[in-house]
């Protein structure tokens, strides 16, 4: 995650830095303190756990509805607290990772500190490496020093770059990294521009403008290719990066300071532990304290999770707890991995004190291929409704086997540590059947959940086909809303390629073929080209696997629309031709070959050979006529509208355009109707239509915004300005031209330097400085 920081700027008066988080357990000590009430008194009105409410006034334990709603109850605050707790839940940024308990560290510390203090705006950009081996406690020392530096940086910006995980191709992409970034800096998502170098040209635009302190936290980075295209180089920009190697070569980029980050002293190891099980307790077995902390090899990662278990069960002494742990194997190195002894063991113990359906849904985890997972996901996994699950869920997080991603409302994330142990355990040949069954009910449970969100998107078009039902057991998302449905396809969006991956390797080709094709209007909408080309030639080679020269063509139409849209317009016309040499014998009635002649038609257009554009895309509008394709057909009209716009054809570009206009208000498609109103609003304004072509460009703007089509909203702004200008009002065209520019600035480059030098221009005519 990211997350932006208010803070005090260097030199002035500190600021109070409170997040919503921060500022919800500050209102229960607040209502606490006017009533004089001690915790235990909250714990007897409100019926929660006096631990419980210890943790959660700590920030140990996250805010739930639930209990917001119980502690309204009893400070009879109405829902107040429900309200700031809903919000919490809702807010993609919320504040820096939460820390646990934190000991030791001191060297560390301070080593971070002199950097820091050394650090001024207009400093040379630093980077400060924590390496250590897996599960030495890097995150946790990355997190509990972040958040003491709220009041040194104007700045704050964490990123996870997944970097040692079962699946080393589920490692963050620099891509990834500065979307995530540009995120924490409150940079719309559909303003994030499309390609590494514009997401980084304007991750430092943002920083340089802000003339700040700025600390970027880069967790768990895997070497040098990962994190060198991400830096930004800026004034007063420390990087900290966590990572199980020294990423040699760093220096050699950027100024660069390397803070090892061993395992704990057995003393600071037994403080950890003796934090959390209580200080009476553990002074009282110091000697079994001590043979736990042996036992986990004073690894903060398996100090935890022991130390969770043996303050869950204070019936049981601290010595058992220690002899079980050790009567399951001494711990040992964990395969694979240099993670030292002691986390193998740590997970094993965990997870055998858990409930057997826990339990078994931890090993199923290890299927998931993602870097993170809802409980809808999980359920498909156990075959269980989600409902079983969330309890299971709550488990495993208590028992720090499972993370609630802070991100993502309603995901969850495994360390990676937890990751690759329950990926291992469910490969045992023991659990052969359970892991084929659990990846089919996933699979298909993606490909249904995404049918019905791409459905949700755009209901009332006819190239939804339908699936059959989903295997028992099976209970894919739902969506009553597009909004819901869009908002969910872009939280799952980093696991739909690996789960087509998934499908492909498991040789379930029909789902991995089928999976990415069924989201294209949301491909289309939101623009999520890396994960749109990479899902789509998956399958492509599932579709080739197959042998299906339909499915061939289809993922051929739908990934050369994505090159179309990143002007790369060899690539797509490749892939149309291809898609029309397949379709063969079947032109006359199958619809598939209108998406490739006017893809190519378009491709065509843009190059300028106008006649071929309007032959082609012609063709298009007959195959999807004689297909029964109503949506290509008008989809289809727009583009063909707008060559013979180009080509001079006043009345047919006019017809076109107003009868597509109308077909799709009458069939209610909004943004099929803001399609067909922006390109109508430039034929009318070829042709001195300038009246309609500005009432065009006006509404069509407002149902792109209604639709949440940022693009679309600034090529409807870009038509009226135009218009603006040529019925001589130069100054309320740049003032419109300047707004598609701000919605464009940091997503299109290309459309955003065409709107620079319109501005220009009309700027100078119209005498504005």
């Amino acid at each position: 995650m990211t997350e932006m920081r208010e803070v005090a700027s260097p030199g002035s008066a500190a600021r109070p830095y409170l997040t919503l988080a921060e500022r919800f357990r500050a209102e229960v000590m607040s209502l606490c303190d006017g009533r004089d009430w001690a915790l235990r008194e909250l714990s007897r009105r409100a019926f929660l756990d006096v631990g419980f409410l210890s943790k959660l006034v700590r920030g140990q334990v996250p805010v739930s509805v639930d209990v917001a709603r119980a502690l309204d109850a009893a400070f009879g605050t109405g829902t107040s607290l429900q309200s700031l707790a809903t919000r919490i839940r809702s807010d993609l940024h919320p504040q820096l990772p939460v820390g646990g308990a934190f000991v030791g560290r001191e060297a560390q510390c301070a080593r971070l500190d002199g950097l820091a203090a050394q650090m001024t705006v207009d400093s040379p950009a630093a980077v400060a490496v924590l390496a250590g081996a897996a599960g030495a406690g890097k995150t946790s020392l990355a997190v509990h020093w972040a958040n003491s530096q709220k009041s040194a940086f104007d700045v704050i910006l964490w990123a996870d770059l997944y970097g040692f995980t079962a699946d080393k191709t589920q490692q963050a992409e620099p891509g990834d990294i500065l979307r995530e970034l540009l995120k924490g800096l409150s940079v719309p998502a559909a303003r994030i521009p499309v390609t590494d170098d514009e997401r980084l040209q304007a991750l430092r635009g943002n920083l340089r403008s802000r003339a700040a302190r700025v600390l970027i936290v880069l967790d768990n980075a895997v070497d040098l290719a990962q994190v060198k295209p991400v830096l930004p180089g800026t004034p007063g920009t420390l990087i900290l990066i966590t990572s199980r190697t020294r990423i040699r070569g760093l220096a050699q980029v950027v100024r660069t300071v390397h803070v090892p980050v061993p395992a704990m002293t057995e003393t600071d190891s037994v403080d950890l532990i003796s934090s959390m099980i209580g200080a009476d307790r553990a002074a009282r077995e110091f000697g079994a304290v001590a043979r736990v902390v042996d036992l986990c090899a004073s690894l903060p990662l398996a100090l935890s999770i022991a130390g969770n278990l043996i303050a869950a069960d204070p019936a049981t002494s601290v010595l058992q707890h220690a002899e079980a742990l050790a009567d399951r194997g001494r711990l040992h190195m964990l395969d694979g991995d240099d993670a030292g002894i002691g986390v193998r063991a740590a997970i094993s113990w965990s997870i055998a004190s858990a409930q057997a359906d826990a339990a078994r849904l931890f090993r199923l985890l290890g299927v998931h291929p993602g870097p993170r997972f809802t409980a809808g996901a999980a359920a498909a996994l156990a075959g269980l409704t989600e409902h079983e699950t969330l309890p299971l869920l709550d488990q495993l997080v208590d028992a720090h086997l499972v993370q609630r991603h802070q991100e993502h409302q309603g995901g969850y994330r495994l360390h990676d540590l937890l990751r690759d142990y329950a990926a291992e355990e469910i490969q045992d040949p023991r659990w052969e059947n359970e892991r084929r069954d659990a990846t089919e009910r996933l699979i298909r449970w993606y490909v249904h959940s995404c049918h019905a969100a791409d459905r949700a998107l755009t209901p009332l078009r006819d190239h939804h086909e339908p699936l059959d039902a989903p295997t028992p057991g099976i209970r894919p998302a739902t969506f009553d809303q597009a909004s819901v449905a869009f908002a969910w396809c872009t939280a799952e969006l980093q696991n739909i390629a690996p789960v087509a991956q998934l499908a492909l390797d498991q040789r379930m080709l029909w789902d991995a073929w089928r999976l990415p094709t069924v989201l294209i209007d949301y491909y289309i909408f939101a623009r999520p080209f890396h994960v749109w080309t990479s899902s789509m030639q998956i399958a492509l080679v599932a579709a080739e696997t197959a042998r299906n020269d339909l499915w061939v063509a289809e993922v051929a139409d739908k990934l050369a629309a994505a090159y179309l849209r990143m002007r790369d317009y060899d690539a797509a016309d490749n892939l149309s031709r291809r898609a029309i040499s397949l379709i063969g014998d079947r032109v006359p009635v199958f619809p598939r070959l209108g998406w490739s002649y006017t893809n190519l038609g378009v491709s065509a257009h843009v190059r300028g050979d106008i006649v071929t554009a309007v032959d082609l895309i012609g063709r298009g509008v007959d195959a999807f006529v004689a297909g029964g394709s109503r949506i290509g057909e008008l989809a289809a009209r727009i583009d063909w509208g707008a060559a013979l716009r180009d080509a001079g054809d006043r009345d047919q570009a006019l017809h076109q355009g107003r009868l597509t206009q109308a077909e799709f208000r009458a069939d209610g498609d909004s943004h099929g109707l803001a399609s067909a109103l922006a390109s109508l609003a430039r034929t009318c304004r070829a042709f001195g239509e300038l009246d309609e072509a500005l009432a065009c460009s006006e509404e069509a703007a407002e149902r792109f915004h209604a639709v949440g089509d940022a693009w679309g909203k600034a090529d409807a702004l870009e038509i009226k300005g135009l218009v603006l200008a040529e019925l001589g009002r130069c100054d309320d065209a740049v003032d419109v031209l300047s707004a598609a520019l701000k919605l464009v600035d940091a997503m299109d480059e290309v459309k955003a330097e065409q709107l620079r030098q319109t501005i220009e221009a009309y700027d100078t005519a119209g005498g504005r400085t």
